[in-house]
Parts: structure tokens; C-alpha cells; sequence
């Protein structure tokens, strides 16, 4: 099997500890992102950092050990029976020293000493931790392969006959029965519930992964779901569309209480066992009927209930489970399908400071869509419309606004993080192209220094202390000016670097992606993928012959 198949674009890191200096050194003073390590939270103590892994999903725990509430200790005990996949990393002090050893006992990878350890340390354990992933992850597509090497056309099969009974397409009980019974499907009952589990952030999902993978894991989820759902009585599990799979839960006694038991079970397993979450939505008990017209219209209502469910879920968050109950009135459970929402350029041009958006944000959008629980078809439509307005006839455009998430709208704070991204870049005056001019003197100067050091490992820290900017106002300035983050601008200087050498020389891949500042081979040729669209030695061939046709 190809290893970078399972070299990851970003891992994603939580930092615990009760001391905020500790954080930003982790933050700001160490360029972590060039090494594809990404800070996707922060916590105070152990319980926050539970909490906040439970929501975040990370691969990588740096813990304290002496915290309030939880230490290091307890927190370490529960990532392994909640989140075992996770890797945890402990730092300590030289009195905490059996407290590491301990908790190394209990199964976190090592530690760090907060005094002595540097970032040469850090790299190290964190490329440690970084290949057990993938190694685990690895060993897991291929336990999953092998497994569905056994699979044959059913769950097509299943998926079409419950596409038949919604249809009418099946003419007897005889009938539905025998079919059933081909595709080795429980035999309906004369209650049944529907039921949809969605694979949270399918669109980030899918951009870190091979389709190959993403195949292997919807066959695990598929696998997972059943195995569970056979403890709670007869179920039949089917694919649905590319980013969930469908349940057709049988009631033979009519006990709805097992609905909600059923859907917890099903998402912390999947936390527990795969690399991402699920929104689980569930219909309410219908009944099956005695002819194909009673089956048709049971099928139809129950689908119907899951489709309203989509804003309750998009209202929502990441990984939470939603069951229909009968609404007091016709819109209860329902969206509205419209909502007049002002145009946002009048309202930018009043602003007096950047700090003004994220209020904007919520109070004239946010707000009333989640009030009025608008359409989530309309929003999207409206946020795509939007950009698509503000950047016609702008090509470069229209791929960094792609970045920020025009293709990910899964929940309304992915519309807020879209909508803050594309106000603050329209806010800017400019377009998004690469080699623009920037209007602050500090950013153009933190520019220059990029693309003199882009060599060597550059932070956030050491580049606001050059143009003597506080960290956190430089990243929030530099992305207003550029309408990117700082990290995001280095790597792509970078790539655009090793495009020339590419071209210029006949230096090998590896030896370009050092002298560009990117010494993880395996990431750099990720990145160069994500940005260029091919490979670096499809690149450079592409340029050769384009070369040899002038």
C-alpha cells in the first residue's frame, strides 16, 4: 500500500494548560503549521479539554499535568477510553517527573519538560505521534479493505429497493418480502422509522483524503452502524448519497425509546473509531400499511420528516442527533424558505474598524437566519451568490474564496467563519491576487521578510516582532489586507518558489522542497497538489513540454 495515501494534509492539535503564556509560545513562537501541524483549540484544564476534543475531533493532546478541575493524569485516562485514536503528548516540569512517567503508564506517547525542551523537541515527539497516525491509519483501511473485498452489489441493491417501496414500484407483501430477502434485509415490520447519518465537514473530509480511503471508511461507517444497530432490534442500513448512509429501523412492538439510545451509541462509536463525526437524524414511527399505496405514502412522510430535520441540523452543531417529533404548528419543525437580508457593501463602507464585522456578522445575518430558521438551501445560495457577485471576472479570486469555504456550508457557523472571510476581504479594497500591492506599510514590510527568509522556519512571533506588531492585531491585519492567513500566504510564497526551481533546474523534488523551506517531503508534495492541481514532477513535465512547443 502507498504511504502517501496516508500522509496527512493538517494535523490538528489541541493544547491544553492552565497558563495563557504557555498556549501562544505554542501558537505564535513555533511555525508549526509549516510542518502541516495545525492548532485547532485551546483549553485551561482537563474538562474544557474533553469537552473541546469531543467537538474538535484532533489527532495530537499537548497536556499540562497540574490543572484544576481535571489534570493531565485523568484527562489522559479518559481520551483512551473516549477518543482512544488520539495521541497524547504530556508536558511537565522536573517535579512532575513521575506524573509523566505515569501518565506515559496510562498511554500517552512521552512528554516534553516545559523548561528545557525546545522546538527541536517538539518536532521530534510531534513526528512521532505523527506517524503512529498514520501508521494506525494505515493498518485500519487495510483491516477495512480486506473486509470489503467479501462485499457484492447488496447495498446498491438495498439502496434500490427502498427507492421502490417510496416509489410503489413493489406490487405485494409477497413480494417486498422476497425481495428483502435477497438483498438479507430484516423482513419489514408494520412500524418502522427512517433515519439518515451525515459525515460532518464531507467537503474537508474529502480533500484529505483518497477517494480510495473514503470509500474504505463509508464501508466502516456502514459496517459500524449495523453491528450496532443489531443490538437494538431488526435494522436495515444502506448507502445513501457520498457523504451518509440510511437506516430503515423496524418497530415490531412499537417501542420508539430505543431511537435516541440507538443514535448516541452510533456517534460515539464513530468518534471513538474513525478520524471524523456524524449528524445523525431520525424520523418519527410510522406505519407500514397493508398495500404498496400505504407503504408509498409511509415512506414518503418519514422521508419527508428527514428532510425538514436538515435545519435543525444546520441550525446545530457538528456530531448531534435530531429526531422528529409531530410539530404544534406546520412550520415547527420546518424553514422558512426566504429571509430578506440586506446588501452587506453599504454596511461594510460604514464600518470604522475591522473589529465591527464579527457583530455585523451576527446581528444583521446569523441572528435572523437562526431566528427565522431560514432555508439552508437559501442561505448557501445566497452566500455563493454573494461571492460569485463580488469576484466575476476575478479567476484568483474565486479559487481563495473556494478556500475559505464557499463549498463547505454544512452548519451556520460555517456560514459566519464564509461571511467573515469574504467581508473582510471585500473590506480590504482588493483583489485576492497573489503579487498584489497591500495598502499597510507593516504588512508590505512583513511581505519583504517573507520573501527574503521563506528559507528558513518563519512564525507569526518572529515576524510581528519585526515590524514590532502585537501577534494576535498582525494575523488579524494581515488577513484583512490579503484575505489570508499568514500561514496559508508563507506556504504559498513557498510553492510559487519551488514552481521556479521546478522549471529552472534540474534540482530533484526533495532537494526543492528543502530549499523552499518545506523539509517534509511528503507534505510538501501535498500542499503543491492542493495548490498547483498536479504533482511536482507532473508540473515540471508540463512545463517542458509547453517549453519545447514554443
Amino acid at each position: 500500500m502507498n504511504n502517501d495515501v496516508f500522509a496527512m494534509e493538517k494535523v490538528r492539535l489541541v493544547v491544553v494548560d492552565d497558563e495563557a503564556l504557555i498556549r501562544e509560545r505554542f501558537r505564535y513562537a513555533y511555525p508549526l503549521e509549516e510542518y502541516g501541524y495545525e492548532i485547532v483549540g485551546e483549553a485551561e484544564d482537563g474538562e474544557e479539554a474533553l469537552a473541546l476534543c469531543l467537538q474538535t475531533n484532533p489527532d495530537i493532546v499537548i497536556t499540562d499535568i497540574v490543572m484544576p478541575r481535571m489534570d493531565g493524569l485523568e484527562l489522559t485516562e479518559k481520551l483512551r477510553t473516549a477518543m482512544p485514536r488520539v495521541k497524547v503528548i504530556i508536558l511537565s516540569s522536573f517535579q512532575e517527573f513521575e506524573f509523566a512517567r505515569k501518565a506515559v503508564s496510562l498511554g500517552a506517547l512521552g512528554y516534553l519538560l516545559k523548561v528545557t525542551s525546545g522546538y527541536q523537541e517538539l518536532l521530534a515527539i510531534l513526528e512521532k505521534a505523527r506517524k503512529e497516525i498514520e501508521g494506525d491509519r494505515e493498518s485500519m483501511l487495510a483491516a477495512i479493505e480486506e473486509r470489503k473485498h467479501l462485499l457484492d452489489s447488496r447495498p446498491l441493491l438495498r439502496k434500490q429497493l427502498l427507492l421502490d417501496i417510496k416509489n410503489g414500484a413493489i406490487e405485494d407483501a409477497g413480494k417486498l418480502n422476497a425481495q428483502c430477502d435477497f438483498v438479507r434485509w430484516h423482513r419489514p415490520a408494520q412500524r418502522f422509522s427512517l433515519g439518515i447519518v451525515n459525515i460532518d465537514r464531507y467537503d474537508e473530509f474529502s480533500r484529505t483524503f483518497h477517494d480510495k480511503d473514503i470509500a474504505l471508511f463509508r464501508y466502516a461507517l456502514m459496517s459500524m452502524i449495523e453491528e450496532i444497530a443489531d443490538k437494538y432490534g431488526p435494522c436495515n442500513v444502506f448507502p445513501w448519497e457520498h457523504n451518509n448512509i440510511g437506516l430503515w429501523i423496524q418497530h415490531p412492538e412499537g417501542d420508539g425509546e430505543r431511537l435516541d439510545s440507538l443514535a448516541r451509541e452510533i456517534s460515539q462509536s464513530v468518534r471513538q473509531y474513525l478520524p471524523f463525526s456524524v449528524s445523525i437524524r431520525l424520523s418519527s414511527i410510522h406505519k407500514l400499511g397493508s398495500s404498496p399505496q400505504q407503504w408509498t405514502l409511509g415512506f414518503k412522510d418519514a422521508y419527508a420528516e428527514l428532510e425538514v430535520l436538515l435545519t435543525a441540523q444546520f441550525y446545530g452543531s457538528q456530531g448531534g442527533m435530531h429526531l422528529y417529533s409531530t410539530p404544534a404548528s406546520p412550520d415547527a419543525n420546518g424553514a422558512n424558505e426566504t429571509l430578506a437580508l440586506p446588501d452587506p457593501a453599504p454596511l461594510l463602507a460604514e464600518l470604522s474598524y475591522d473589529a465591527q464585522l464579527p457583530r455585523l456578522i451576527r446581528d444583521i445575518y446569523v441572528d435572523p437566519m437562526r431566528r427565522s430558521s431560514t432555508s439552508p438551501d437559501y442561505v448557501r445560495d445566497w452566500c455563493r451568490g454573494l461571492a460569485k457577485r463580488w469576484t466575476a471576472g476575478d479567476p484568483q479570486a474565486q479559487q481563495r474564496l473556494k478556500q475559505i469555504g464557499a463549498n463547505g456550508l454544512e452548519t451556520i457557523q460555517d456560514v459566519e467563519e464564509f461571511l467573515m472571510g469574504l467581508f473582510a476581504w471585500k473590506r480590504s479594497d482588493r483583489g485576492l491576487a497573489f503579487d498584489q500591492p497591500v495598502q499597510r506599510a507593516e504588512i508590505q514590510k512583513a511581505l519583504d521578510y517573507v520573501s527574503v527568509h521563506y528559507r528558513n522556519p518563519i512564525s507569526v512571533a518572529e515576524v510581528s516582532e519585526h515590524i514590532a506588531m502585537s501577534p494576535n492585531y498582525f494575523s488579524h491585519l494581515f488577513k484583512v489586507q490579503t484575505g489570508i492567513n499568514f500561514s496559508e500566504y508563507v506556504t504559498r510564497f513557498r510553492i510559487e518558489m519551488s514552481k521556479q526551481l521546478l522549471v529552472d533546474t534540474e534540482l530533484q523534488v526533495h532537494d526543492i522542497a528543502e530549499r523552499t523551506g518545506i523539509p517534509d517531503y511528503k507534505y510538501f508534495a501535498r500542499i503543491f497538489r492542493r495548490l498547483v492541481g498536479m504533482t511536482p514532477s507532473q508540473y515540471r513535465k508540463e512545463q517542458m513540454e509547453t517549453s519545447l512547443e514554443k
